[in-house]
């Protein structure tokens, strides 16, 4: 018997004694079909107390012939612009329009169209088993459109993951990710995207075999198919230490960082932080305002942020929305109406 023929057998025997085995799926002609849908993400982001521009990488994938962009909200919501470069080496200003910092997702509008936009399939996530086998494609320290593969490991829920992430199911793969991977797409092997990138969690500063991504159906539920606002601030909590150190009178609220420009919290008219600072092993910015409240709920942790968008997701367009800040040590109101 010929080894080809021995190899031949020795592969139907497999299958027949154990059907739920089989061999990696060669992936070459599978990475040519998607990876045109694939982006890389170029992030600028300006400080007023930094001379230099901050630049920033990640990926993205196109899902809608419109020009919709999926990537992850870590990624893109504090920059002030995003170029969106296509394999092909064109590239595109992208515009946030919608994100989930406590699901790590965010979603992108490209200012124009490319001729013959390559559009990725987004899958039902649902579907996805422990083991099924699965490949990324993206920037991993800038290195683009590289491709690598493993297996689903398990599943969690974002509160399991970190008290930054609130919401949504999340995959864990070993299939390895680093910097430059986040906002990719997690494809299956019918070349559909069942999760966007989202982290690692490492030691070393490298992959280690602990990727995560947020599943397809949680961006359908969160960013597709609900309202979506980009406020592009960050902020802090307030604690009892933060609150005596900016002598702030009250034990809630959110200390404003950085704010991109042409957001929801630009046009609103909130203030940034000027003055870098260390208290205790935090390094922060002061001087912006604290956001107190929104739509009358006291902001005290992430969980009232989720109130707070549940609420503003039941008003009506051109309802007005209610902001209590604290500025310079008064306390004032903005307000602006519902898109």
């Amino acid at each position: 018997m010929s080894s080809n023929s021995a190899l031949s057998l020795f592969s139907c025997l497999g299958l027949l004694l154990f059907p739920g085995i089989g061999f990696s799926a060669d992936l070459s002609d599978l990475y040519d079909k998607v990876d045109p849908s694939v982006v890389v993400l170029h992030t600028y982001t300006s400080s007023p107390v930094e001379i230099k521009e901050k630049q920033g990488l990640g990926s993205g994938v196109v899902i809608s012939e419109k020009g919709k962009i999926l990537t992850a909200a870590h990624v893109v919501h504090s920059a002030d612009s995003v170029h969106v470069e296509f394999r092909n080496g064109d590239k595109y200003l992208g515009k946030v329009v919608g994100s989930v910092p406590s699901a790590d997702i965010a979603l992108l509008q490209l200012s124009r169209m490319p001729e013959n936009l390559p559009v990725a399939k987004l899958g039902d996530s649902d579907r996805v088993r422990i083991g099924h086998e699965v490949f990324v494609i993206g920037s991993p320290y800038g290195l683009h459109h590289t491709l690598t593969s493993g297996n689903i490991s398990a599943r969690h829920s974002g509160d399991a993951l970190g008290k930054l992430l609130l919401n949504g199911d999340f995959f864990q793969t070993d299939a390895a990710i680093n910097p430059g991977n986040s906002g990719g797409p997690l494809f299956n092997l019918q070349g559909e995207v069942i999760g966007v990138v989202s982290h690692i969690e490492t030691r070393s500063g490298g992959n280690e075999g602990l990727g995560f991504a947020v599943s397809s159906n949680t961006v359908r539920e969160l960013l597709l198919q609900r309202e979506n606002y980009w406020t592009g601030l960050t902020g802090v909590t307030i604690t009892p230490e933060l609150a005596r150190a900016v002598n702030y009178p009250f034990n809630h609220g959110m200390l404003i960082q950085t704010i991109a420009s042409d957001s929801f919290a630009e046009r609103l008219g909130l203030r940034e932080g000027l003055i870098p600072a260390k208290i205790g092993k935090r390094e922060l910015l002061l001087g912006g305002d604290i956001i107190v409240s929104v739509a009358g709920i006291s902001i005290k942790g992430d969980r009232s942020l989720q109130e707070i968008r549940n609420k503003v997701e039941r008003l009506n367009a051109g309802d007005r929305i209610d902001f209590q800040i604290y500025r310079n040590g008064v306390q004032a109101s903005l307000s602006s109406q519902k898109p």
